[in-house]
């Protein structure tokens, strides 16, 4: 009955209009018969309402998986990024790319990721999918595991993927992503074997796929399968100030009253916009005093809720790496690399490798004249973990880096044996002279 009704009604079409169009319309008929939708045995009189919650709730969903939320009103300096990125990826070519993100923690790999991935997945890609946090994921219990399911769930549109092994995951993502056209970013990388579950060679996915990973580590990166690397860099003085005022005050700039007070606080973040988000947001309402009481915590200890995002690549570091890492934010900040480096091989931390690998995680850095280099924000984390050793005797902590508490140290002679023993390979002078004089 229903098929007669249609056929009449393009019957009564063609009196009226072009048969060409008529045609047109009856192909688009068949299209859409094509399409899945939900069944709808039965919807009585006054359910309609129901239904049509049930069919937005649906679409919104599907809207909100090929998205992610993104305050573009406190975006600074994102669009330099986002434009050098789009070079890398060059998406109106077949090739198929891995492009990657790194740098330290708080740097905006993640923003920008979520940033290209929003402008991409409404355009060029018919399957997307965001794996964010990968690394704390994959601690958990089947972490990589799951993980695939979530990948494989999103781009085939299965309601729940069930894959049970690595290997079996692989081999899906193999076999079933080779057709289709995908945009994947697996966010905060920090094992290899992560990257090789997830989007492990350019030939497990269609023409024109683009996979964007993030990392802390750029040695995961150094890969056949990763065409380019991006390391993007800290904000500029304008940029800090401007990205602070916008958390602080919601506004681009500070007001008159608080200009000084802002440009000083936001000195101390050395351009990192997590840092400047945390402190802004923090400080937005408060009251001068706590404005005044905060810039005098920070000339001297971190914020805590950028130390702990900061931390997580410290904590990543093999002990060897760690002291090395310690010695540069307490004592060698500025000094040739070659003279850290008789103390490091005396104490038998590799310098070599222990260097190479803060390089790679981008917690240290060389300057043009080989002198080690490291972010504000590194050096004080550095020197906050040493000071945690003993909050009340210096002399107890295993670095020590103030003048005023070293020469204290040495009159008291209340001095740790390895620091006296620091001291001795540096400067080549006796432990016992050094507490003699």
């Amino acid at each position: 009955m229903r098929q007669w009704t249609y056929e009449k009604a393009f019957w009564q079409h063609k009196k009226h209009f072009v048969s060409a169009i008529v045609e047109e319309w009856k192909e688009a008929l068949k299209e859409v018969g094509k399409l899945k939708g939900c069944e709808v045995k039965k919807v009585a009189d006054g359910h309609q309402g129901r239904l049509i919650k049930m069919v937005v709730s649906k679409v919104w969903g599907e809207l909100k998986r090929n998205s992610l939320v993104v305050n573009n009103e406190c975006l600074v300096g994102i669009d330099d990024h986002v434009e050098e990125m789009m070079r890398f990826l060059s998406v109106n070519t077949s090739d198929v790319r891995i492009v990657g993100i790194h740098g330290m923690g708080g740097i905006g790999k993640t923003t920008i990721a979520k940033v290209i991935y929003n402008q991409l997945s409404q355009q060029n890609f018919e399957f997307c999918c965001f794996l964010a946090d990968v690394r704390e994921a994959a601690q958990q219990p089947n972490g990589i595991v799951n993980l695939q399911n979530q990948l494989i769930s999103t781009i085939l549109k299965w309601r729940c993927a069930n894959i049970s092994s690595m290997d079996e995951g692989i081999n899906v993502i193999e076999d079933r992503f080779s057709g289709k056209k995908v945009l994947v970013v697996v966010d905060d990388v920090d094992q290899r074997i992560q990257l090789h579950a997830l989007v492990g060679k350019c030939d497990w996915f269609g023409s024109g796929s683009r996979i964007i990973v993030t990392t802390r580590n750029k040695e995961i990166l150094n890969i056949p399968e990763v065409d380019w690397t991006y390391e993007p860099k800290e904000l500029d003085s304008n940029q800090s100030l401007q990205l602070f005022s916008k958390h602080a005050f919601r506004r681009d700039h500070p007001p008159e009253d608080y200009d000084t007070l802002s440009r000083d606080v936001a000195s101390k973040t050395g351009g990192l916009p997590l840092a400047l988000e945390i402190i802004g947001s923090f400080l937005s309402g408060k009251r001068r005093a706590v404005w005044n009481e905060t810039l005098k915590k920070l000339k001297r200890i971190p914020d805590g809720q950028v130390q702990k995002k900061l931390r997580i690549s410290y904590d990543a570091l093999e002990y060897e790496q760690q002291q090395i890492f310690l010695d540069i934010a307490c004592l060698f900040i500025g000094v040739d690399k070659r003279i850290a480096f008789h103390m490091w091989d005396a104490c038998e931390f590799y310098p070599e490798n222990g260097i190479e690998v803060l390089l790679l995680m981008s917690l240290v850095k060389i300057g043009d004249n080989n002198e080690l280099r490291m972010h504000d924000q590194l050096r004080d984390i550095g020197r906050d973990i040493v000071r945690q050793e003993n909050f009340k005797e210096p002399g107890e902590r295993s670095r020590v880096w103030l003048h005023d508490e070293a020469f204290d140290i040495l009159e008291t002679h209340t001095v740790r044996f390895n620091f006296l023993m620091k001291v001795e390979i540096i400067t080549g002078i006796s432990s016992e002279s050094v507490i003699h004089h």
